[in-house]
């Protein structure tokens, strides 16, 4: 019994000291914690040396209170998780979140939450921006008809991301989005099926007639310039492509989808 008063004596010794420590008008700012824990670390080994000597945990009613507490902390972190799988989903079917698998390995998948809206900014932002025909077309390089296939790619690409965003909570890039896939349908639409088709006809033929001095002209034996000029709309062809890039290289687009630089800037165009 001498040892339970002698550890009871250094218990309320040390609580007092934590006591007075923690009384302070102002918190010191180069007080150190290691005491304190020490104190604490002491105060809870000699507490639970008290206990058991006094055999209070034998006691029934402490049982039965142990018992209870037990169950109520089960019941309650049962609770927490229920609620934060309701949360989870109803953030999933509200689209205020989306669970993406960004890399599948042997050894594991990682997944990623994070707000719908963020992964469209990202994603589409990246892909965009990537595309340099819908923001500048140059005349002597660019293949039309690739140029069509970035289009129709960006249009598909867009659409098919679109569903992330909730029409009202993101209603500002909801609308351009919903902008620039009624442009690239417009100049899909227009030009798309005529242009494939010429192509299509001219690559076949090998050949193709010069509008200016109506000789035919070898087509692998010319660059994609002379060639793709002699399309007989391409005056209007070129000049909705201008107005797509127009468009498209406004701050309006670049900031909503947050391109810091376009991938094709400062390099030699392919």
């Amino acid at each position: 019994m001498l040892s339970i008063y002698i550890c009871s004596a250094i218990l309320g010794i040390s609580i007092l000291i934590l006591v007075l420590r923690n009384i302070k008008i102002q918190p010191r700012e180069t007080s150190k914690p290691v005491w304190d824990i020490s104190l604490i670390l002491l105060a809870f080994f000699l507490l639970a040396y008290i206990l058991t000597a006094l055999k209070i945990f034998n006691r029934i009613i402490v049982k039965d209170y142990i018992i209870a507490v037990k169950d109520m902390l089960q019941i309650l972190f049962l609770f927490i998780v229920i609620m934060l799988v309701f949360y989870i989903l109803i953030g999933f079917l509200g689209k205020r979140y989306t669970l993406r698998v960004d890399k599948f390995n042997i050894g594991g998948i990682n997944i990623l939450f994070d707000k719908s809206s963020e992964i469209y900014i990202k994603t589409v932002g990246t892909f965009v921006s990537s595309k340099r025909s819908l923001f500048d077309f140059e005349e002597k390089r660019d293949n039309i008809y690739e140029v069509l296939n970035a289009y129709y790619e960006a249009y598909n690409f867009i659409r098919s991301n679109l569903e992330l965003l909730d029409p009202k909570e993101n209603q500002g890039l909801y609308k351009i989005s919903c902008e620039i896939l009624r442009k690239l349908n417009h100049f899909l639409t227009k030009h798309q099926n005529d242009y494939r088709r010429w192509y299509d006809r001219v690559i076949s033929n090998d050949t193709v007639t010069d509008t200016a001095t109506k000789k035919s002209i070898t087509v692998h034996e010319t660059t994609i310039e002379d060639v793709q000029k002699n399309y007989y709309r391409y005056a209007e062809l070129l000049n909705d492509i201008n107005d797509i890039n127009k468009y498209m290289s406004k701050k309006e687009i670049k900031n909503i989808f947050r391109i810091n630089f376009f991938d094709w800037e400062g390099k030699e165009h392919a």
